[in-house]
C-alpha cells in the first residue's frame, strides 16, 4: 500500500476536447498506480521543483494526473511523430501509439488534454533515436524528473539506449528517471501466472515488428551505468509491470 508523503492531490481540471479523442482504457488503468508509485519514490510533491520531462506523452492520460499532483515543476509532454502518419486502425501496429486522436495530430491532441495545467507547457515531438529537440536540451543538466511509460517495448533497442542516454545528459545531480511498463528479470518473464502472460505478449510485440520486444532489467541497469544514472529500486505494479527508479550520480 502507498502512502501519500504530503497533501493527496485534489481533484484536477478536466479539459474539454474534440470528438474523437480518447484515452485508451490500459492508460487509465494504469495512471493512478503509476501516481501513487511515483508519490512514493520521489520528493514530497510540495517541495518539489524544478523542469520535468514526460517521454511518449500517447494521448495526456498520464500526464492529466502527474500534473496537478506536482504543482512546482514545470511538465515538458512529448511525443513520437512520424513522418508519415498511420491509419488509425494502423496506430499501434505501426508505431505503437494506442488512444484515439482523430481530427488532431499527436502534439495538438496533447495540448488539448493538458492546456488546463497551468505548470505544463506545449508538447514537443521527440524521437529516442535521433538528437532530442532545442526544448529539452537547452535544459540539459537541469531536470529533476524523467518519466517514461509503456515505452521501450514497442520501440527498438536503439531507442531505449538512447532514452538513457539522453537522460543522463538532460537530468541534474540527484535527478530522477522512472520507468514504466512489462520487463524481464534475470533474462526471465515475471508475474503472478509465472510470467505466462508477459511471454505470450512479447510474442506478439515480436510477431507485429521484429525490433520490439520485453526488454531485461540487467541489460538496461548496465546501460544506465554507462550514463551515470543508478537503478535505485524496482517496484511491482499490477499486470506484471514493473517501475523502474534511476537516480543520477551527484
Amino acid at each position: 500500500m502507498y502512502m501519500f508523503k504530503s497533501t493527496p492531490p485534489q481533484a484536477a481540471p478536466v479539459a474539454q476536447v474534440p470528438a474523437g479523442q480518447q484515452h485508451h482504457p490500459s492508460a487509465m488503468r494504469n495512471r493512478i498506480p503509476i501516481l501513487k508509485a511515483l508519490l512514493k519514490l520521489l520528493p514530497e510533491s510540495d517541495s518539489f521543483s524544478g523542469p520535468a520531462l514526460e517521454i511518449a506523452t500517447g494521448t495526456g492520460a498520464l500526464m492529466e494526473v502527474v500534473a496537478p499532483a506536482f504543482p512546482h515543476l514545470t511538465m515538458q509532454p512529448s511525443e513520437y511523430v512520424p513522418e508519415t502518419a498511420a491509419a488509425p486502425d494502423e496506430q499501434w501496429s505501426k508505431h505503437g501509439k494506442i488512444g484515439l486522436r482523430l481530427g488532431l495530430d499527436e502534439l495538438a491532441c496533447i495540448d488539448e488534454h493538458c492546456k488546463v495545467f497551468k505548470n505544463c507547457v506545449p508538447a514537443v515531438a521527440l524521437d529516442l533515436s535521433k538528437p532530442w529537440p532545442t526544448e529539452v536540451t537547452e535544459k540539459n543538466g537541469s531536470h529533476v524528473l524523467i518519466l517514461c511509460a509503456n515505452t521501450l517495448h514497442i520501440t527498438p533497442w536503439a531507442c531505449s539506449v538512447g532514452l538513457l542516454r539522453g537522460a543522463g545528459q538532460a537530468l541534474a545531480p540527484d535527478g530522477h528517471l522512472v520507468l514504466y511498463g512489462p520487463f524481464k528479470v534475470s533474462g526471465e518473464f515475471i508475474g503472478a501466472d509465472g510470467g505466462a502472460g508477459n511471454a505470450k505478449f512479447d510474442a506478439k510485440l515480436r510477431s507485429t515488428n521484429a525490433e520490439w520486444g520485453i526488454r531485461d532489467v540487467g541489460e538496461l541497469e548496465k546501460v544506465a551505468e554507462g550514463f551515470g544514472l543508478a537503478l535505485s529500486e524496482k517496484v511491482e505494479m499490477p499486470a506484471n509491470n514493473l517501475c523502474l527508479h534511476f537516480t543520477k550520480a551527484s
